[in-house]
């Protein structure tokens, strides 16, 4: 859990509230984990409630759960999932529901004293629709946080879609501000003419949860969903491969998982690579930790990315990481932290496991740029500013 300095809210304080299209739950605990601690690191500086609204098969009646929590309040409504055969009349059916279980959201926020001042809509698809709604009910101003990788040409999957072309522009220009964790998703929103007024914040990492510690470097270590069409975590098996028949002695650890978990299993079997490649599951920071304390470097062999929250997380542990260079992942890899390498170059990925276990890092140093760029301390307070800016304007 985040420590927080018991001081550190100014005097003038205002009400925000976050509302997301993705954020951890019972189902999936991973599942915007950044936007949670995106809300964490706000909360030091202001009054923080989340309001996450998702439907749920077997349902048979709306659940609301209210949370005080010692950073951030958190109001999760889950309610019954549309039934209807009929596209059109679903989809129309499933509009309404979201609506109507955000309103609820928003009423029962005004009983308990947090009705906002400002909204923080957090991946535009389709909670931006509710933003919107609520600037012309409630005269609410919104700014946007974007994740989603689908606006990169990489990706593709907002220029196939007929109806985000219609939709998110609008929702996108009534924004006082777009926020988007990397300068790559900026330049690839601007290509779609998505936002106006825009300021690039990172994600957010505890720092404070990770820590140099000396142990043996046996192995390398990939944290990721195990889903392999963006994460290509078979491409990336198949580069150790090619690695290990010159160090064979060296283990690969991949801590997470997936929709493609039990093929990557079997594809490592198939390899005969059981002795040498461990599964470890979705684990803590803790845990985590101990990984890469044991690790020459951190890997991702991705197709696409934007700013993946992992690389942060080795940096803090002092940890220098290998990764394709796609989405905004240049951006904060360079010769002092880690190497970059062609998308699906798989010989390339095996050169560069080799250049790593023979350069001399500065593990103090690659923890100091994490520190001193992705604390909450640090994103909370641009955060801060953001929001006095856009209430004083627009009050």
């Amino acid at each position: 859990m985040l420590t927080l300095l018991s001081n550190i809210k100014p005097n003038v304080i205002a009400n925000i509230l976050f509302i997301s299209s993705w954020y951890p739950n019972k189902k999936d605990p991973t599942l915007g984990i950044f936007v949670k601690r995106h809300a964490e690191a706000a909360a030091l500086y202001n009054n923080i409630t989340v309001l996450y609204v998702q439907s749920q098969t077997g349902l048979k009646k709306p659940l609301i759960n209210y949370f005080e929590g010692e950073t951030v309040n958190e109001l999760i409504i889950r309610y019954p999932k549309v039934k209807s055969n009929i596209p059109f009349l679903s989809n129309l059916m499933k509009l309404k529901q979201y609506k109507k279980y955000h309103h609820q959201g928003l009423k029962f926020l005004k009983h308990k004293n947090r009705f906002p001042n400002l909204v923080h809509c957090n991946i535009m698809n389709p909670v931006g629709l509710i933003a919107s709604l609520w600037k012309s009910k409630y005269n609410l101003p919104y700014v946007i946080t974007e994740h989603w990788t689908g606006y990169l040409s990489s990706d593709g999957r907002f220029q196939k879609s007929i109806i985000l072309k219609r939709l998110i522009p609008k929702i996108a220009n009534r924004a006082s501000k777009i926020l988007p964790v990397s300068a790559d998703l900026k330049t690839a929103l601007l290509k779609h003419n998505l936002g106006v007024n825009f300021q690039i914040v990172r994600n957010v990492v505890d720092t404070g949860k990770f820590k140099i510690t000396d142990n043996l470097k046996d192995r390398f270590l990939v944290v990721a969903d195990l889903e392999d069409s963006q994460k290509n975590i078979s491409g990336l098996i198949e580069g150790f491969l090619l690695f290990s028949k010159s160090n064979p002695s060296l283990k690969l650890s991949i801590a997470g998982g997936g929709e493609n978990e039990q093929e990557i299993r079997d594809f490592v079997s198939s390899l005969n690579l059981d002795s040498k490649i461990e599964f470890h599951g979705r684990v803590p920071a803790e845990e985590l930790n101990i990984l890469l304390s044991k690790s020459y470097a951190s890997v991702l062999f991705s197709n696409y990315e934007n700013l993946p929250c992992v690389i942060v997380e080795s940096f803090a542990a002092g940890v220098p990481f290998i990764s394709t260079d796609v989405g905004g992942i240049r951006e904060i890899i360079n010769n002092e932290r880690g190497i970059l390498i062609e998308p699906n170059n798989k010989i390339e990925l095996s050169k560069a496991l080799e250049k790593v276990i023979q350069k001399t890092w500065n593990h103090e140093l690659i923890r100091e740029y994490a520190v001193n760029n992705f604390s909450f301390e640090k994103i909370g307070k641009e955060f801060d500013n953001i929001y006095k800016e856009v209430i004083g304007r627009e009050a």
